[in-house]
C-alpha cells in the first residue's frame, strides 16, 4: 500500500511504463453532500516506481469541480489521457 492523501478509487498501471495512474477525489466532503455550488473537484496522480525505496509521486491534473467533477480513473495512452468520472462527463487531453 502507499498513502497519497487523497481519496482515490480505480487504479490503472500503464502497460509500457509501469507507472500507476489514480483517480482521486481531493475532498471527499464534497463527493458525498454534492452541491452544484460547491462541486467535488478531481485529482489525477501518476506514481513512478511504486515499487522502489523511492517512488515518485506527482500530480498530473486538478480541478476544482468547475471542468471535471469526481474523477474516478486515469489511463494513458499514447500520450494522451482519458479521464473518467463517477457522475459527470469524461475529460480527453494531452500529456506533456
Amino acid at each position: 500500500s502507499f498513502a497519497v492523501g487523497r481519496l482515490c478509487q480505480n487504479i490503472e498501471v500503464d502497460h509500457v511504463t509501469g507507472d500507476v495512474w489514480l483517480g482521486c477525489h481531493p475532498d471527499a466532503t464534497k463527493l458525498s453532500k454534492f452541491d452544484p455550488e460547491e462541486p467535488p473537484g478531481s485529482e489525477i496522480i501518476k506514481i513512478k516506481s511504486i515499487i522502489s525505496d523511492q517512488p515518485v509521486v506527482t500530480l498530473e491534473y486538478r480541478d476544482d469541480g468547475h471542468e471535471l467533477m469526481g474523477s474516478t480513473v486515469a489511463v494513458p495512452y499514447e500520450g494522451k489521457l482519458l479521464i473518467g468520472t463517477l457522475f459527470h462527463k469524461a475529460l480527453y487531453c494531452s500529456l506533456k
